[in-house]
């Protein structure tokens, strides 16, 4: 699209709508061609490239935002051409761009999923729980408790060669913990919302403390080439873009992206100090959405 063709006359009827302006760029595309509109995309985006290669040279451009504003609105009519012949309302795609990056990218913020049902089938907002680790021959078993009761089985790291898997149960934690979820944790502490039989089946059910245990496997899979997660850029949105695919239809995937790198990465934090030093307490706060690692005492210290 010539530069001339992109700038509106004068007498023309201001664009409101997205709707408004894809009804334009179809009246005013004579070829309606995929590949006119794709070679015509990527020559734009070149004029672009050299907007700022132009930048970069002469460190200064008293047009810059006059250039730069004819060449995004060439690129978005080349853009919506596309959408036209694909019969895709713009706004429609632009909804959807925005709710992805909602969920990719913002803060988010405190789930109570379980709102509205009575304590006995809530999670507790705070609660510590204590991984003691043992010896039984040449394998090292982990157990946890909370409030002094011994909660699910005794692990191992049902792996050839040590791990330290058998404490993923933090993981678990820190998922309760930043994202106000998890079924694994709810069936440990019998807090599923049995009241609501869907619900229950649902949320709380198998399949859904399956995904969960598929996405710890699969991010402790990852752990090694990650440096054990051990700086923020190591969770790179690849990976939370499948953790993101994988809890499709469950409530969970409301969570951005942004509270998973965080359950990842204090999950992984308090993975690493329970490992090192063979067990110890983890106090869990689903307000502020944190886990705190506390080593374990001295034997004989009160």
């Amino acid at each position: 699209m010539s530069s001339t063709s992109s700038r509106k006359d004068r007498g023309q009827r201001p664009i409101r709508t997205f709707a408004e302006y894809q009804a334009t760029v179809e009246r005013t595309d004579e070829r309606k061609k995929v590949i006119v509109s794709l070679l015509g995309l990527a020559g734009e985006l070149g004029d672009l490239n050299s907007t700022f290669k132009k930048l970069v040279l002469q460190r200064d451009s008293r047009t810059l935002r006059e250039d730069l504003r004819e060449d995004i609105g060439d690129i978005l009519w080349y853009l919506t051409s596309l959408a036209v012949q694909y019969k895709i309302p713009l706004q429609e795609a632009a909804r959807e761009s925005a709710l992805k990056a909602e969920r990719l990218y913002s803060q988010g913020e405190v789930n109570r999923f379980d709102d509205g049902f009575d304590d006995e089938e809530r999670l507790p907002r705070r609660f510590s729980v204590t991984f003691s680790e043992k010896r039984n021959g040449k394998q090292l078993l982990v157990r946890i408790m909370v409030s002094g009761v011994i909660v699910g089985d005794t692990l191992t790291d049902n792996a050839h060669k040590g791990d330290g898997y058998r404490y993923h149960d933090v993981f678990h934690l820190a998922y309760a913990a930043v994202l106000g979820w998890s079924p694994v944790l709810r069936g440990l502490l019998r807090r599923k919302r049995k009241s609501n039989p869907r619900i229950d089946e649902i949320e709380d059910g198998g399949r859904a403390a399956v995904v969960e245990e598929a996405i710890s496997v699969l991010v402790f899979n990852e752990a090694p080439q990650r440096a054990w997660y051990s700086e923020e850029s190591s969770v790179d949105i690849g990976l939370l873009k499948t953790i993101i695919r994988l809890t499709a239809g469950l409530e969970v995937h409301r969570c951005t992206a942004k509270q998973w790198k965080a359950a990842i990465l204090q999950g992984y934090a308090a993975f690493g100090q329970l490992k090192d030093n063979c067990g110890g307490r983890v106090d869990v706060d689903l307000d502020r959405q944190i886990l705190t690692y506390n080593p374990p005492r001295p034997e004989g210290a009160l």
